[in-house]
């Protein structure tokens, strides 16, 4: 929440000429509802991370697309096994904690789970060692232009890509 998923991803998508499939929009949209908290009051984070399961499953053959995920999905290690098989990669945009809440403060998009900074905390630090060990590149983030940490991702995932040739 709040790391740059969304404007990273667009740019990426925009460089490799592929889809970005946001998912917290598509749970939304699915359900016909307006905003997170809409989601919230109707099942809790509960009805988010079931929408998680499902949306990973159906999308666990997709190729050639860039899945922006819910920063709640390394709770749950059944989404990313959807997500990384068989070619997916997991990119985790390493922010520290006090740029995330002045970019939630800042924005106009309603966050449940960032209601109360001490608990948003201590989600970020729970979440952390899972963010770091789920994934396969890490981008400290902060202080850099989208497109600089696009082709900070695309370096590192040609990388990966020649280990594996």
């Amino acid at each position: 929440m709040g790391s740059g998923k969304t404007a990273v991803g667009q740019q990426l998508g925009k460089r490799l000429n592929l889809d970005v499939i946001e998912m917290d929009a598509i749970v939304l949209e699915r359900n016909k509802l307006k905003d997170m908290d809409e989601l919230f009051k109707i099942g809790g984070e509960l009805l988010l991370r079931e929408w998680e399961i499902k949306l990973a499953k159906e999308w666990r053959d997709l190729e050639n697309a860039i899945i922006s995920t819910g920063g709640g999905v390394v709770m749950n290690k059944i989404i990313l096994d959807y997500l990384c098989q068989p070619f997916g990669s997991v990119i985790f945009l390493d922010v520290p904690f006090e740029v995330i809440k002045k970019r939630v403060f800042s924005d106009q998009i309603a966050r449940p789970l960032f209601k109360n900074v001490k608990q948003a905390f201590e989600l970020f630090s729970h979440r952390l060692p899972l963010y770091k060990r789920y994934a396969d590149i890490t981008i400290k983030s902060h202080g850099k232009d989208p497109d600089v940490i696009a082709t900070e991702i695309l370096t590192k995932l040609s990388q990966i890509n020649e280990n594996f040739s």
